[in-house]
């Protein structure tokens, strides 16, 4: 009787299932990863057509591009990784932010396997947070940074989902509180100010919402006078220690936001101020082309703006408000004169008007008011003009 010749196994279908233990294992072939070397991989079942079940559904997964191609890649190499490329898209201040989320990331999870990661992993980071009694912000912010370099893990194909997302919507919502200013308070403040060196950055905060570090970053060749504009460009910041200059926040904050005549007024006054003290300085001026700057020219530290805005508050007995207050006030005051959030938004550089609406809900409250028509009215043929 003539033997049966075995049958041969198909290309890239993997080793024999061998037995160790009470398990069966076997080879997969998945071609090369990226350093030219043979990606091969094992897979177990308890049954050799369990291994094998295993193997055909890693050969398809690495066909869809949905396997990690970095086997021994640990999370901590992997935020290190995504922080340096993401660099030159941060702002010097953000970067900060994102590192020092890094930072509070690596101890309990840097040496983690990125492809091992799951949602109770992600769970025991808030949890030793939480422990160390860092705040729900704090915690927030730590978890976006992982999130967004999950998210690019993923896009890059590394991972074939966000482990972290679980998490994240379990999260409560942080609630924006917005301290704000009425139009009597910043009078009351702005005169007090008067006397001051940053009584132009005060008005100018109060007058535009600009941020702080937009305030502090402002150029003179980003102003313009005569047509009663300027351009949001560049910011000053301080990161480790070091004022440090960049760009906005975001896209979105690069703008032109415009003011009035009395904004081009006090503006006008500062710049002859300030010709005159770099006119009687002469070589010991700093040519820094900043709009706001110190008696020799040089940039304002941002603790100087706290500093003074304190000392104001307190001499008045004036309701506490920190520099970005500024930026509240003005779009608390701006949404209740217009009752336009789209306009507020944009002058602020939200991205989104959702976002200058969560912000300040608690002054639009005519938009509920606005739509509580009567239903003989609704079906009036008759539009009707929301102001």
């Amino acid at each position: 009787m003539t033997s049966r010749a075995p049958k041969k196994r198909p290309h890239g279908a993997g080793t024999k299932p061998v037995k160790r233990g009470n398990r069966w294992y076997m080879q997969v072939s998945l071609g090369r990863r990226p350093d030219g070397r043979p990606d091969r991989r094992w897979v177990g079942g308890a049954t050799p057509e369990e291994a094998q079940q295993k193997a055909r559904e890693l050969q398809v997964a690495a066909a869809q591009g949905m396997l990690p191609t970095h086997e021994r890649l640990t999370l901590g190499e992997w935020l290190h990784t995504w922080l340096k490329a993401k660099e030159r898209d941060w702002a010097a201040n953000t970067q900060a932010k994102h590192e020092q989320a890094f930072k509070r990331i690596a101890p309990v999870l840097g040496g983690h396997l990125l492809r091992n990661l799951r949602p109770h992993h992600i769970d025991a980071l808030v949890r030793h947070l939480q422990g160390h009694r860092l705040g729900p912000t704090t915690i927030r912010m730590t978890l976006t940074t992982l999130s967004a370099a999950l998210d690019h893990a993923v896009r890059m194909e590394i991972l074939p989902r966000n482990p972290s997302e679980p998490v994240r919507l379990r999260l409560p919502t942080a609630t924006p509180k917005v301290k704000a200013w009425d139009a009597e308070t910043v009078a009351r403040f702005l005169e007090a100010a008067r006397p001051y060196r940053l009584y132009p950055l005060f008005y100018l905060g109060f007058a535009t919402g600009l941020r702080r570090e937009e305030l502090l970053g402002l150029r003179w060749e980003d102003v313009d006078l005569s047509a009663r504009c300027l351009r949001v460009e560049r910011t000053l910041t301080v990161v480790k220690g070091q004022i440090v200059t960049g760009p906005p926040k975001t896209r979105h904050s690069r703008r032109v936001v415009g003011f009035g005549p009395d904004v081009a007024g006090v503006l006008e006054e500062w710049r002859a101020r300030q010709r005159e003290e770099a006119r009687i300085l002469g070589s010991l001026w700093q040519d820094t082309g900043l709009v706001f700057t110190t008696s020799t020219g040089g940039p304002v530290h941002p603790n100087t703006v706290n500093r003074d805005m304190a000392a104001i508050i307190k001499r008045c007995g004036l309701p506490p408000l920190s520099p970005h207050g500024m930026r509240h006030t003005h779009a608390t005051l701006l949404a209740q004169k217009t009752r336009q959030i789209e306009l507020v938004s944009r002058r602020l550089g939200h991205a989104r008007p959702s976002i200058t609406l969560d912000l300040y809900r608690h002054v639009a409250g005519w938009e509920l008011e606005e739509v509580a028509l009567p239903l003989n009215e609704l079906l009036a043929p008759a539009p009707r003009t929301l102001h």
